[in-house]
């Protein structure tokens, strides 16, 4: 039988030339928390004590050394990740939620959090689902979802499911033109997406276990046509954005003032936010040129 403090050594010893001391910690805690039911601070306090199911919990923590190992995201190792206070699950069919995206739903909860009429949103590229279920939980609204990968879509539904939200998932590809009249002359008030925006030779300077693990499609846009999504996300919102709807997009920060420029082209009113990385992440538009 092994205490937590020696399966901890473990992960310490075979993960320290693939993370920081700090970010092992986090992994391993996540993991402990999760496989043993305990909160950190008791985990913590009982370092050195025999679990109960002792074999079977140190296989449990055997198998997720053998994937971390491998390069596999800790989150699909685990298999969850809290998302602006939703436990979202997560696994190789859809991206790992980013804190930046995060920010892109706290800035919606901002401007339409005290809103007492209900809302309608729609959420393009939904992947997990987690910008659906978390405003969905946190402003006053009938929120749609459209995701093309029918995987990433049944794992949204067992999200949204498990978030205790209802959310009207569309399978359909919004980069196919057709797709834009979703449902009969139906308005949003709020489009938001985070789309893929990396491109495909930004890959070289990308760690290994993103590049290898998560889904390419939902990543990474031509070299040749970087914003492709935010063209069809425009035209989507043309025919479907109430007149005084607002788009909410996560951007790539090298392409800041570029994807700025391409939403000016259609938007009187267009703003470019900045991470609290001090990066420029994020755009919000509104009031459609005629």
């Amino acid at each position: 039988m092994k205490s937590l403090a020696e399966i901890r050594n473990e992960f310490i010893k075979n993960l320290s030339s693939h993370y920081s001391p700090k970010e092992i910690d986090i992994i391993f805690y996540a993991l402990a928390e999760t496989y043993l039911h305990k909160d950190k601070i008791t985990l913590k306090l009982g370092l050195d004590e025999m679990q109960e199911d002792s074999q079977m919990k140190s296989t449990l923590f055997q198998t997720a050394l053998f994937y971390l190992i491998s390069g596999m995201p800790y989150q699909y190792v685990l298999g969850h990740i809290d998302f602006f206070g939703c436990k979202i699950l997560v696994n190789p069919n859809v991206l790992i939620p980013r804190p930046e995206t995060e920010e892109l739903v706290a800035w919606i909860c901002k401007d339409f959090g005290n809103k007492n009429e209900e809302l309608n949103i729609m959420d393009l590229c939904s992947g997990s689902g987690c910008i659906a279920i978390a405003l969905a939980k946190n402003v006053k609204s009938k929120v749609s979802a459209l995701e093309i990968d029918e995987k990433a879509m049944e794992l949204a539904k067992k999200n949204a499911e498990n978030n205790l939200v209802s959310i009207d998932f569309i399978q359909a590809d919004l980069l196919n033109t057709t797709n834009h009249k979703i449902k009969n002359n139906e308005k949003y008030d709020i489009i938001v997406s985070n789309p893929p925006y990396i491109r495909e030779y930004e890959k070289k300077a990308m760690e290994g276990r993103v590049v290898n693990h998560e889904p390419a499609k939902a990543l990474f846009v031509p070299d040749n046509d970087p914003l492709i999504f935010y063209r069809s996300i425009i035209h989507f919102s043309q025919k479907n954005l109430t007149a005084h709807g607002s788009v909410y997009v996560e951007i790539n920060q090298d392409l800041g003032e570029k994807t700025r420029r391409l939403f000016l082209d259609y938007f009187n009113y267009v703003e470019l936010k900045q991470d609290l990385s001090g990066n420029f992440r994020m755009i919000k538009a509104k009031e459609i040129l005629s």
